[in-house]
């Protein structure tokens, strides 16, 4: 066991010493929806507030590398509660968000074009929902029903961007989507919908400071 340990150490340090580490921090702004089934008329929902959150990336390829992502973000829908679209009824949830990408990267010589590709998970913190039928949105907080509302998420993630590499650091913009996988509401729960899928679109940006060497990670 203690080889295994020393093997895993000695490749993780390798990869490392070998590459090139970027850490960082990023913004971001989504828009959502959730998908119904049956399919219910919905609209989407414009980000309430800005993502926030750390990033890293490694690279130890000259063309592949990975990345990952932690950030807090609020995504939902908007849904017209009569048939004069008068009056809408909006859901606004607070996710912790982790997606994880392999990212393939060409040097185009004024900047690097990348495509991130991958899975994410989310965990659900907060939510909050209601309507303007009086006029204006009066919202309230979700008390959260554990035979209803499903606090995880997951899907896949996609994205395309440029990253430029400056002596003070890197910038890297990008613009995403995402389909999950997971019912925001339980479909066994009385009157939920057989499915109930989040699809998201997101443009953010990023700034990396860089540790390695970087002729290491064009070899």
């Amino acid at each position: 066991m203690k080889k295994i340990y020393l093997f895993i150490i000695t490749v993780l340090f390798s990869t490392t010493l070998f590459g090139q580490i970027y850490v960082g921090v990023k913004g971001g702004y989504t828009m959502s929806n959730i998908s119904f089934e049956p399919v219910e008329e919905t609209k989407m929902l414009f980000s309430d507030g800005i993502d926030l959150g750390v990033t890293f990336k490694h690279f130890n390829a000259k063309y592949v590398g990975f990345q990952a992502d932690l950030y807090t973000t609020n995504r939902g829908y908007r849904k017209p509660t009569d048939d004069t679209n008068l009056y809408t009824f909006v859901r606004v949830n607070q996710y912790i968000e982790l997606p994880m990408f392999i990212q393939f990267r060409i040097n185009l010589k004024v900047a690097y074009l990348h495509v991130n590709a991958g899975p994410y998970m989310s965990y659900l913190i907060s939510a909050k929902e209601g309507d303007n039928t009086s006029g204006e949105y009066l919202i309230e907080k979700v008390k959260f029903n554990v035979l209803r509302d499903n606090r995880f998420d997951y899907g896949l993630m996609g994205g395309i961007g440029l990253s430029y590499d400056f002596r003070w650091g890197t910038i890297q913009a990008e613009a995403r989507v995402g389909y999950g996988f997971a019912d925001l509401y339980d479909h066994t729960y009385t009157n939920m919908p057989k499915q109930s899928i989040a699809v998201t679109e997101n443009v953010n940006v990023a700034y990396y400071y860089t540790f390695g060497k970087g002729v290491k990670s064009e070899n």
